[in-house]
């Protein structure tokens, strides 16, 4: 090579490695650890649009994901990533939309998985004689739905090649996978949300796709965008985000912040307002870098649902939907806080000062849902042969998990371990071949070491205690032998009665600190086998002097939205971690090594005799966090209900960063009231948050700071609730309706000619809770169709089929609630995701 060419790659390095103002190379020797060398050398070794890509992804990844990527799998990801401009449907989107939506190496914060490679091998002939995007983002849906279903697990992501061997997930997996799925063959796609839903305990991930008309969202797959079974669900949304990875333009960008662009969706979905919240000191001056966060409703308090930082002028502006949201700004240890009606206005004020107290009651109110879109005003796009490709899928997809279904060759394991004398021994032997059946293409991996006769007891034990996702995550049969080779020697180690080794080390100590099970185990026990003492307390004692010694705790460390789920060996090479990541690397060098761990707002371990500290506090420091107790009592309308943490009450705190957000707590109820147990730190705010809903989703909140209480009484009154559609069924066709009922309490769900996902999802939520609805006949009635596809739940309902009884303007399932003497009480039409509780409270 010339001079004049080696000058001119020098330059082109140079300028790609500082695009952005960051020094690159000081970031990846930070954070990459032993990959620093070869990340390096690729951004010297490569050249033009490849050397631009792979400096664009460098650039904008999270530190945690420096500390896991090689030379080698980052090279791949791009290469592939470029040769999906072979599909002709590539044409319609430009660099930019590439960048951000195609190239990217992750979705979410799932394990890092090489998943590129094989989704394009599997999806090619697919769509490489397609022209539209939508069509190919719609057979692209069809694959994915044949890889897995949904099942609610726990909240750490799942990786997209974990999934399809799990053949389960939950919705951010489903997100997950088809995203993975769309960008390996070229179709601009990113991650969708309603952080929480607000008006019900729940909320949803799904997915946003890039079309020459715009960005659409799909779901469960269906022949046409933008009808899905949520659809009427986000309609009554207050938020909905979109991500993009890197600093995206668009005229909907709510912030940039750390290399991650922040979206906002909401015009796709439902009315809006274009809101300005405002923030001033006590001096009425503009407060500029205020954090401001916006709360929702849900799982008994409030949850943060976004962050904003005030402009020069105080100003910050974000789209939202119509209902409500509670509002509090902070900055330099001055707060302010207020509800937010949209419906109202789309302006607020917030004025700072030094008080943090909190005693406040107020509605959450939410708007009645637009009716969504009929199916016949929308575009199908593939014909005729969709209806039988997603048969098909759906066929594979069953026949495949029922062949994986093999937890009855687990159970003689299990009688192995289990006594036959054990109060309820056969209803959990029954769970347990329930939950080996889920463990699907990892089952035989976990019978390859059983069968073998190693370790039948700590495996045993290890399935019953572990989640799905984590049996499924581990890659193989030497890595199970692995783990439970050194869970045996872990078990002889200490003096340790069985209950607490199964409960305190096999088992998980708190979710979020559970790393991807990726078979980490081996190579971390050999760093930490020497650290083992003659007692738990020496242990202890080594493992925090040698974890110190290995890493620095970083005060600007950055998580973001694409930072991935690490395990001990990458946090280790990360070396620069936040003080949590220390934790979570004790936590599993003290539980290999034979030492009982809890979490109890704190992590403490078992000495022989008790759980006590890891860390040991000073006596200020011990006086500061000492346990403190409240009773909590909670009246609705004047009479006491049952106090249920996660379903109408939580403690929260106001942490270090200006925001209200859930502490941790223990307790239990004394019949009605709770008996709750707490560490506040002296310096921390702590509040009560309790609320109770209507039929409609409002809810009547109480914030009360909880400074020098022991007890407290919380006194709801449930929100005035918007009308139902009950007014709306003419004479003739609630006459038909009551020759189908008995003169009982009758729930009727109505299903249409045609099977829908709506439909099913809900069925679902009724019948596992049919057992509540005392007195209460349910009658599933289908118009025009059999009952085959339900015929297992004749236990639970009451199945009947006839003729058309509605006309052709609903949205089906329509569900009717009727009193003894055949009245009307009660009425909805389509999907509603709080309808178990919305019947139940009627």
């Amino acid at each position: 090579m010339n001079l004049f060419k080696v000058t001119v790659l020098t330059i082109f390095i140079g300028l790609a490695i500082t695009l952005s103002g960051v020094d690159l190379t000081e970031k990846i020797e930070k954070y990459a650890g032993a990959n620093a060398t070869e990340l390096l050398e690729l951004l010297e070794t490569q050249t033009g649009k490849k050397l631009y890509y792979l400096n664009f992804i460098l650039e904008n990844c999270s530190a945690n994901d420096l500390a896991v990527l090689k030379a080698d799998y980052l090279l791949q990801n791009v290469e592939l990533a470029m040769q999906t401009s072979q599909f002709s449907y590539t044409e319609d989107y430009d660099d930019d939309i590439f960048k951000h939506f195609v190239l990217p190496h992750r979705v979410s914060q799932e394990p890092l998985e090489d998943w590129r490679a094989k989704f394009m091998e599997e999806l090619k002939s697919l769509v490489e004689n397609e022209t539209d995007i939508e069509a190919a983002a719609i057979l692209v849906n069809l694959w994915a739905n044949e890889q897995m279903t949904f099942k609610q697990t726990h909240g750490r992501d799942q990786a997209p090649i974990t999934t399809v061997k799990r053949g389960y997930g939950r919705c951010e997996e489903m997100m997950i996978i088809y995203i993975a799925a769309a960008r390996a063959v070229g179709i601009p796609a990113r991650p969708a949300s309603a952080p929480y839903w607000n008006f019900t305990n729940n909320n949803h991930a799904w997915v946003e796709i890039w079309t020459p008309a715009g960005w659409q969202y799909l779901g469960e797959p269906n022949n046409r965008l933008n009808d899905v079974w949520f659809t009427n669900t986000t309609k009554r949304s207050t938020l909905i985000i979109a991500e993009a990875f890197g600093d995206y333009e668009s005229r909907n960008t709510i912030k940039q912040e750390n290399n991650v662009t922040y979206i906002s969706s909401i015009e796709y979905y439902t009315d809006y307002e274009d809101c300005q919240i405002t923030v001033f000191d006590a001096e009425n001056n503009p407060v500029e870098d205020a954090r401001i966060t916006l709360y929702a409703t849900s799982w008994g308090g409030l949850f943060p649902l976004f962050n904003l930082t005030s402009d020069a002028t105080g100003n910050a502006e974000i789209q939202l939907g119509k209902g409500s949201v509670y509002v509090t700004a902070f900055k330099d240890g001055k707060f302010a806080h207020s509800l937010f009606n949209m419906m109202e206005s789309s302006n607020l004020t917030l004025v700072l000062d030094d008080d943090k107290t909190i005693d406040e009651q107020f509605d959450f109110v939410f708007p009645i849902p637009q009716s969504s879109i009929k199916s016949d005003e929308k575009k199908e796009v593939l014909g005729e042969k969709f209806y039988l490709m997603r048969e098909n899928v759906n066929l594979k997809r069953k026949n495949r998990l029922n062949e994986l279904k093999i937890g009855y060759k687990f159970a003689k394991y299990y009688d192995e371990v289990f006594s036959q004398e054990d109060d309820d021994f056969f209803g959990n032997r029954e769970k347990f071949i329930e939950k080996c059946d889920e463990i699907a293409e990892n089952s035989n991996q976990f019978l390859t070491v059983l069968e073998k006769e190693k370790h039948t007891d700590i495996i045993v034990k290890m399935i019953d205690s572990w989640d799905i996702k984590e049996l499924c995550e581990i890659p193989d049969s030497n890595a199970i032998f692995e783990v439970t080779n050194i869970y045996k020697i872990a078990q002889n180690r200490f003096d340790i009665p069985d209950s607490i080794f199964t409960e305190n080390l096999i088992g998980f100590t708190w979710r979020s600190g559970t790393p991807p099970q990726n078979g980490w185990q081996k190579e971390f026990y050999q760093k930490i086998e020497k650290l083992a003492g003659k007692t738990p307390a020496k242990t202890v004692k080594n493992v925090l002097k040698w974890v110190d010694k290995q890493i620095e705790i970083d005060d600007n460390f950055v998580w973001t939205y694409f930072s991935g789920s690490l395990n001990p060996n990458d946090i280790l090479n990360l070396k620069h971690i936040p003080e949590f990541y220390r934790t979570k690397v004790v936590n599993c060098a003290l539980k290999l090594l034979g030492v009982p761990i809890r979490w109890k707002g704190r992590l403490e371990y078992f000495d022989g005799a008790k759980f006590v500290a890891v860390e040991n506090s000073n006596e200020k420091e011990e006086a500061d966090e000492k346990e403190t107790s409240l009773q909590i009592a909670i009246f609705v309308d004047g009479k006491q209900v049952k106090a249920e943490a996660w379903e109408n009450f939580l403690i929260a705190d106001l942490n270090e960063e200006g925001t209200i957000s859930y502490t941790y707590f223990d307790g239990e109820n004394d019949s009605l009231t709770f008996n709750a147990v707490y560490r506040p730190k002296a310096d921390k705010n702590i509040y009560l948050e309790a609320f109770m809903r209507n039929g409609n989703g409002d809810a009547n909140v109480v914030l009360k700071s909880l400074e020098n209480l022991d007890e407290i009484t919380v006194n709801l009154e449930t929100p005035k609730e918007y009308l139902d559609n009950s007014a709306d069924w003419d004479l003739a066709t609630l006459q038909k309706l009551e020759k189908i009922i008995d003169s009982q309490k009758t729930i009727l769900f109505v299903r249409g000619e045609v099977a829908n996902e709506p439909e099913a999802r809900m069925l679902k939520q009724i019948a596992e809770k049919s057992d509540k609805f005392k007195e209460t006949e349910i009658i599933i009635y289908s118009e025009n169709r059999n009952n085959d596809d339900i015929a297992d739940l004749t236990d639970k309902f009451i199945l009947k089929t006839g003729e058309k009884l509605l006309d052709e303007n609903n949205d089906y399932p329509v569900i009717f609630l009727f009193d003894e003497t055949k009245n009307l009480i009660f009425s909805s039409n389509g999907y509603n995701m709080g309808i178990v509780e919305l019947l139940l409270k009627k």
